[in-house]
């Protein structure tokens, strides 16, 4: 299954620096878990509500990116660190789908908390578009792993940047009605953090992806159709352990699986937002 002799030396670093991410994680997540309990009994019914959500959405996300982070795949181009059935791209994308649609999930009930803390009809709308918008990028992620278009994962990403953008401009127009505090110093990290997300995604990855589209083009490489590529997703995968294969991956994975899932995490616990305000 694994011959760790025919690793490269980068492959197994990265790997095994993700592994150890992994468990750091779920660790983390326990401890989160332990503090937000604590703190409940003093919080708004509005917001216990809002961080019990908070609290599951986050342990879904936890363990999903420990999955993918224990096994690696790529998911258009089919390749796997681990040849097993359980890295086939059906199971990981599923995973996958289940944890990133728990991501923004807490985004929405972050924007809900302050919407409802600040009484702001905008903040609150924003809070109702991502997750929809969200279900269509992996729509279009789905359509990329059984098409090998990577048309779809183009869409994919650029959505995902969009909904960084309006959470962005929720978190914006929500610091009017805080006082210099914790919960503003909150939002201006979120604005930062956010800000430093879209200019990734639309200045490295969208571009990534786009360049890989016109490639195929180019080429004019002839994508399975959808039926083919639900069959294929859940029986066929490319060993390997080739540095060139997982490059890419070395950058998206490091970050994803672990600044996101600390982000993840760390607003389970984050100011209660219906305080601190003007």
């Amino acid at each position: 299954m694994i011959d760790f002799s025919q690793i490269p030396t980068s492959v197994a670093v990265w790997w095994g620096g993700m592994s150890v991410v992994a468990i750091f994680n779920i660790v983390l997540l326990i401890i989160s878990r332990k503090m937000l309990l604590k703190k409940m009994p003093s919080m708004s019914q509005m917001v216990q509500h809002v961080r019990t959500w908070q609290l599951m959405l986050a342990a879904t996300y936890t363990v999903g990116c420990a999955f993918r982070s224990i096994l690696p795949r790529g998911d258009v181009r089919r390749i796997v660190l681990v040849d097993h059935w359980i890295s086939a791209v059906a199971i990981g994308r599923t995973v996958a789908t289940v944890a990133e649609l728990a991501f923004v999930a807490q985004w929405a009930f972050l924007l809900h908390e302050i919407g409802k803390g600040t009484r702001d009809n905008g903040v609150l709308s924003i809070s109702k578009m991502i997750v929809p918008m969200i279900f269509i990028a992996e729509c279009f992620s789905w359509y990329a792993c059984t098409t090998t278009n990577f048309f779809g994962t183009t869409i994919e990403e650029s959505l995902w940047a969009v909904a960084a953008t309006l959470t962005m401009i929720g978190f914006i127009r929500a610091r009017k009605h805080y006082h210099n505090g914790v919960q503003k110093n909150f939002l201006n990290a979120g604005i930062v953090a956010a800000f430093a997300y879209v200019i990734y995604m639309v200045t490295v990855d969208v571009p990534a992806y786009v360049r890989k589209f016109m490639a195929d083009s180019a080429n004019e490489k002839v994508y399975a159709t959808l039926s083919e590529g639900f069959h294929q997703v859940a029986t066929v995968w490319r060993h390997t352990y080739d540095v060139a294969d997982w490059q890419y991956e070395f950058v998206w994975m490091s970050l994803y699986f672990s600044i996101a899932v600390w982000i993840g995490i760390y607003i389970t616990n984050g100011p209660e937002m219906d305080k601190g305000l003007k």
